[in-house]
């Protein structure tokens, strides 16, 4: 039996599709918010735990760059925000080396590669970039781990030109990195009030899982977590914020379908990522002497922010600086991720802690010692992600435009995949939402 017909159904509960309904509910249209999970956040999850003197980020964690789309929501919800110290240390059989020019090292090679893309006039590979230009061993292995960790990708599948730069030097503030303090469920909260409980509904723990759509008419069939089959939902219009993951495995019927996107989809790729948060009693990294101690040669020491370690299980760690707290966070991302994910997840904490005693040249004794918990969450085995974040294939980034073109001026399309400027971020997906409602908004009101 079909409900009440709304102007607009909001698939999704993410940044994406919060952000597009509050656009939806502050102009006066009706509206239903179809959620699958029981929370809001979608690829954003903060744990707030007591034990903990700071929220735990499963998902998302920081602020890239002063993102207007985020930094905008930051000021209005007088949320906290700390911009981390720009601190990178590799280490390597126990031994910390300063990485003195992070960002500068990232953006040099994303200008080459836009050489190179000019050049040639065609797109490639990075690995095809790594194999052809002169970089010293070091260089290139800090290159590869960032673009498979950073962009969670393959470094044999993702497109150069989607990495490429232009010429002039990237701005400073670009190469910021924040972390909101409040957590970074505090901004799809403030999302959540700027809702009209008179004009949107919210529906937690409702699996859509088929579109019947024809011009300026959506009928939108839905599951509960069993699998019972609910009501018939009405509407004029469809906005749909599945991550890229969920639109490949077809879990979302369309009828009819939609062949152009679905070709698209195909072109772009799902990144995977393993993240681990671990919390101590103390955090021994900030003992007196610790970084010195572990220190090549004459680099002034310091605290330790973010640490590289190529050949490890797990090769990138952070701290929570410049908060105080006793939390290290490992990751991995692309091959290693998928490596480890493959693994149980007893497995993977084994393995984690192994690679930490190696990365920070501690005892595995006082490690052990000292862990008071662990968490993560397996966002490939999810069946409402199926993945972390998309990235561009070879000769993929007109795909991305084609994921966000609406389909007959009644389906509307968000999310991060379909954000050319910044993909695989909550900015991104914020913009995208956003983006999508206006078209919405433009041809519902015209």
């Amino acid at each position: 039996m079909a409900r009440r017909r709304v102007d607009a159904l909001i698939i999704g509960a993410g940044a994406a599709g919060l952000a597009a309904a509050r656009e939806v509910s502050s102009a006066g249209l009706t509206a239903m918010v179809i959620e699958a999970r029981g929370r809001i956040g979608g690829r954003i999850f903060t744990l707030h735990d007591g034990n903990c003197p700071s929220p735990i980020e499963l998902g998302a964690e920081f602020v890239h760059g002063q993102a207007p789309e985020t930094f905008a929501i930051t000021r209005a919800a007088k949320l906290i925000v700390d911009e981390l110290p720009d601190v990178h240390f590799r280490s390597h059989a126990g031994k910390f080396s300063s990485i003195s020019d992070f960002w500068g090292s990232v953006d040099e090679m994303q200008r080459e590669i836009a050489r190179h893309v000019r050049r040639r006039q065609t797109d490639f590979s990075f690995i095809e970039y790594l194999d052809r230009a002169r970089i010293r061993s070091d260089r290139r292995q800090m290159l590869l781990n960032f673009v498979e960790g950073y962009h969670a990708a393959h470094p044999d599948k993702i497109s150069a030109r989607s990495l490429a730069a232009g010429d002039e030097e990237t701005s400073e503030s670009a190469n910021k990195q924040f972390r909101i303090l409040n957590g970074y469920d505090s901004v799809l909260q403030w999302l959540r009030a700027g809702l009209d409980p008179k004009r949107l509904d919210l529906r937690l723990n409702t699996i859509a899982t088929e579109v019947h759509w024809k011009r300026g008419d959506v009928r939108l069939q839905c599951a509960s977590g069993t699998g019972a089959v609910l009501d018939m939902f009405h509407a004029r219009s469809a906005l749909i914020t599945i991550p890229l993951a969920v639109q490949k495995a077809k879990t979302l019927r369309f009828q009819p379908e939609l062949a152009e996107r679905d070709e698209a989809a195909d072109q772009l790729e799902v990144g995977q990522v393993f993240k681990i948060v671990l919390r101590f009693r103390q955090s021994f990294w900030e003992e007196d002497g610790f970084v010195k101690s572990h220190l090549r040669g004459r680099a002034g020491a310091g605290g330790l922010n973010f640490v590289h370690a190529e050949e490890a299980d797990v090769p990138v760690w952070w701290t929570a600086l410049p908060a105080r707290v006793p939390i290290l966070t490992g990751w991995a991302g692309g091959p290693k991720a998928e490596l480890l994910l493959s693994e149980s997840q007893q497995t993977r904490v084994e393995r984690t802690l192994d690679a930490l005693t190696h990365v920070f040249a501690v005892p595995r004794r006082l490690v052990d010692e000292l862990l008071e918990s662990w968490s993560m969450h397996d966002w490939r085995a999810d069946p409402f992600s199926r993945g972390a974040y998309s990235y561009v294939g070879v000769g993929a980034l007109p795909a991305q435009k084609t994921l966000a073109r609406p389909a007959e001026g009644t389906l509307f399309f968000g999310g991060e995949a379909t954000d050319s400027d910044e993909t695989g971020t909550v900015a991104g997906a914020i913009a995208s939402g956003r983006r999508a409602a206006h078209q919405l908004l433009r041809t519902l009101q015209m």
